[in-house]
């Protein structure tokens, strides 16, 4: 059991290393358009983008509150 866990956490870190250096490089890909010599914007689509991302985010964030919560029953103390 406990070689398993080790070779799940091993695979998890793996694959979130990897993906997460795939986001931190299309995170700086994105970034490089705020440059105004090059590009023309708005701030409606900045708030846009900006928006998009913070919502993945609260997402990503929600699915791993998901996944470790365990689930257990407990009466409230209240006096009588």
């Amino acid at each position: 059991m406990d070689e398993k866990r080790i070779k799940k956490n091993l695979n998890f870190k793996r694959l979130a290393e990897s993906r997460m250096n795939k986001v931190l490089q299309s995170l700086n890909n994105l970034s490089k358009l705020s440059n105004r010599q090059n590009y023309e914007y708005n701030q409606i689509e900045v708030k846009q983008i900006i928006n998009t991302l913070k919502t993945e985010v609260n997402n990503i964030e929600k699915q791993f509150k998901i996944h470790s919560k365990e689930k257990i029953f407990k009466f409230n103390e209240r006096k009588q």
